[in-house]
Order: structure tokens, then C-alpha cells, then sequence
């Protein structure tokens, strides 16, 4: 059951414990999560980085790490383990899908709400109940309280919001439908707000962002201010005109720290012609940052974002300062360390710092982009290749591989001036 434990706390995590350094984002996450304390070198024998060690886990690290999977001890996550096993459910799941009847699938998903492989479970309802156009069951399932979406932790709901939300990138729901799951205020934060797909902002994404603009009085003040900040970066990129007011001051404006970023980086499209205003904009953005008790780097995604596409190297300085200070403590922001790690490969580029592209190459790992982002993230990627490329072969691949992924994102902004003209 140890093992089981072990695997279970590594999926969640989203990493596989090998080192110092991944003991020390699970300790952080489990602070962040619990408030409660496991030091590095406790899960270093736990995990067996430390392969001297022969002491026996105690049961405090059982049962916080247990908590951590979202049980309540190391003996409910053995009797549950024990109980239904790993893949347990699948015979009696397709019978009650069968019957179509929400109220049972509610409540199949809640006698099941403390296993370990809740989310896995939960994803292929929700994504088998889409393909089959069930949206009302969807519906059902999210309005419901019983299956307690708040006790997720934010990489839970990543994790679940990804695996859902890619289904929707490609696949087509009648406008009613996707109005439907827009007035659903659990499915927003827990998908749409989650999977925010920037390569298909002009189609099978950008199709949800247009219905949040003619369902707004349905949405409540978070969710209206992101589809709009959405809905703004979608015509920017088509090179067409927004309107100048977002109805939102980043510095007073209370939501996750990704959506008060994202209000920031709008405002700094706004004035893409003025560098100081950017600057403006940043440092005021830092304020508030520095206010907060524990720094979070997620104020700073959407600014990165803004960095790239306006090829503002004076605000990838600035942005690069400011990391510096603050580390990883959840999975998902392992992804948003690999978005800087573009962000300084093309600041490098740009100062002909050779030596420093090199390194920096070797930091980037495509296995760790997030799905909704990646091609978003390769485009960036290819412009540094191209431009990094000393061979003519070699430029020329990266080109191709531009215009590919321009092709298909279908952005007017992103045409092959843009790739060729990025560090003038």
C-alpha cells in the first residue's frame, strides 16, 4: 500500500520523485495545501532518493501525505485502496451511463469522491458524457455539491480542466449548448477558465469566447473580465481593433493572481506602440506582487505572453528580475518556468549572447509544455530556432515549422514578416 501511496502522490504532483529539488516542491505543495510541514530530507527516504536509508516511515508522513491525496489518514487511503483497487468501476459505470439517468451518475461519482483515482474517474464521465452531446448531465454534474469541486487543489483542477477542455479545441456544440455550460459557474472555473486554448482563439476555442460575450449577464465579474481579456488578445491577433475600456484595474481587481496578470498584459496591448506605458503598467503590476505574503510568479504569466508577441525585450529584463526572486511550488507552474525559459531564450538571442542560448536550449523541455499552450509555445520556440540557426538547412526547417503552426493558429499578426523581421 506504501507503494500505491507513493505512485498516487506523484501523479497528483505531476512529477516523478527522482531528487532534492522534486522533494522540495512536494514539501512546498503540501504547505500550500495543508499548512503542515514534511521536510526535504523526510521525503527524500521516503521516496528512496536517499537509497542509504533503511528508517521505516512514520505514521505522521503516512497519514499528511494521505491528507495531501485528499483523504482523511493513511488508514482510510489503505481501506479504500484495499476496497476498490486501482481500476475498479468500469462494468457498473457504462451500465448506468447506459440508463442515462443524471442523478445516478451524481451519485455513482460520489460514493467514489475519496478514492485515489477520483479525477481520472470524473474526466472520463465528463468527457464521455460531451462526445455524446449529454450536456444537461454535464450540467447536472457540476451544479452539483455533493461531489465537492473546492476540496481540488489548483493542480488538481488543472489536470481536470486540461483533460476536459482539450475535448471542446476540436469538438463542435451547438451555440444553446455552450451557452449552457457557460451559465454553469463550476464548469467555467473548473474547465473553461483553465483550458485557455491561445492557438484556437479563431475556432474551436475562440467559438466559447464569442458565446461569453452574448451570455456576459450570466457570468459573474471574473469570469465576464476573462473571456473579455480573451476576446481582446483574439482580435489583436487577427489585427483588428478593440475596444479601449476593460472595466478592470489590475490593482484592485480581486481574482486569481493569472487573471490580474492577464488585466495587466491587456492594458500593455493597448499601448503597444509605447514602451514607458508598458513600463508603467509593469511596475505598478510589481506592487502588488511585492504586497503579497507569499510572491507568486503567476502574476507574471500573461506579461510574458505580452513580452513575446510585442518583442518587448526591455520588459523580458524586466520580467527576468523579478523571477528571480520567487521559485516552483505547484506542478502546474512548472509549465510557466518553460514559458521563461522561452522568454530568455529569445532575450539571449537578442543580446548575441551565444553562450547564454546555448544554455538555455538545453533548460527547454517540450514534454512539459501544457497541451493548451504548446503550440502557442512552439511558435516562439521556432522564431528563436530560426534566428539561432547558423546553417541555411537548418533555418529553413524552422521556417517551415513557423509557418505551419501560423497556418493552422490562422492569426494575421503571425505571417512570415513577423518571423523574419522579430529582433529588428
Amino acid at each position: 500500500m506504501i507503494e500505491l501511496l507513493k505512485s498516487e502522490v506523484q501523479f497528483k504532483l505531476g512529477i516523478e520523485i527522482k531528487n532534492r529539488g522534486d522533494c522540495q516542491i512536494l514539501s512546498d505543495a503540501i504547505m500550500l495545501d495543508l499548512d503542515e510541514t514534511l521536510n526535504y530530507n523526510t521525503l527524500r527516504r521516503f521516496f528512496d532518493v536517499d537509497k542509504k536509508s533503511e528508517v521505516k516511515p512514520s505514521r505522521n508522513t503516512l497519514n499528511v501525505l494521505s491528507c495531501f491525496l485528499g483523504y482523511k489518514s493513511y488508514n482510510q487511503f489503505s481501506k479504500q485502496g484495499m476496497k476498490y483497487g486501482v481500476n475498479g468501476y468500469q462494468d457498473e459505470w457504462y451500465s448506468i451511463l447506459n440508463k442515462g439517468d443524471g442523478n445516478s451518475i451524481i451519485q455513482y461519482l460520489k460514493e467514489r469522491r475519496e478514492h485515489q483515482n477520483f479525477a481520472d474517474l470524473f474526466i472520463r464521465a465528463i468527457r464521455e458524457l460531451i462526445l455524446l452531446r449529454k450536456v444537461q448531465m454535464v450540467n447536472l454534474i457540476f451544479n452539483s455539491k455533493k461531489l465537492g469541486f473546492a476540496r481540488f487543489s489548483y493542480s488538481e483542477s488543472v489536470y481536470v480542466g486540461n483533460a476536459i477542455g482539450i475535448l471542446l479545441r476540436d469538438f463542435d456544440l451547438p451555440s444553446e449548448d455552450y451557452i449552457t455550460l457557460l451559465r454553469n459557474k463550476s464548469f467555467v472555473q473548473n474547465v473553461l477558465s483553465i483550458f485557455v486554448d491561445y492557438a484556437s482563439l479563431n475556432s474551436g476555442y475562440g467559438s466559447i469566447v464569442l458565446s461569453a460575450q452574448k451570455s456576459s449577464k450570466h457570468l459573474s465579474i471574473s469570469d465576464y473580465i476573462f473571456f473579455k481579456c480573451l476576446n481582446y488578445l483574439r482580435l489583436y491577433l487577427k489585427n483588428e481593433r478593440f475596444e479601449k475600456e476593460l472595466d478592470a484595474d489590475f490593482m484592485t481587481f480581486e481574482g486569481h493572481p493569472i487573471l490580474v496578470g492577464r488585466i495587466a498584459a491587456v492594458e500593455m496591448l493597448r499601448c503597444e506602440s509605447d514602451s514607458f506605458e508598458r513600463i508603467r503598467i509593469f511596475e505598478k503590476l510589481k506592487v502588488r506582487y511585492e504586497k503579497e505574503k507569499v510572491k507568486r510568479l503567476d502574476y507574471f504569466y500573461e506579461i510574458k505572453i505580452v513580452a513575446l508577441i510585442l518583442s518587448d525585450f526591455e520588459l523580458m529584463e524586466m520580467i527576468d528580475q523579478v523571477y528571480s526572486e520567487s521559485r516552483v511550488t505547484q506542478q502546474y507552474q512548472i509549465s510557466h518556468n518553460q514559458l521563461f525559459c522561452i522568454v530568455k531564450l529569445l532575450k539571449s538571442i537578442a543580446s548575441q549572447s551565444q553562450n547564454e542560448t546555448s544554455q538555455i536550449l538545453g533548460q527547454i523541455k517540450q514534454d512539459l509544455w501544457v497541451t493548451s499552450y504548446y503550440e502557442f509555445f512552439n511558435l516562439f520556440y521556432q522564431i528563436g530556432l530560426y534566428h539561432a540557426a547558423n546553417k541555411i538547412d537548418e533555418r529553413e526547417k524552422h521556417r517551415a515549422l513557423y509557418l505551419e503552426i501560423s497556418e493552422k493558429m490562422n492569426y494575421q499578426k503571425f505571417d512570415e514578416g513577423y518571423l523574419k523581421n522579430y529582433f529588428v
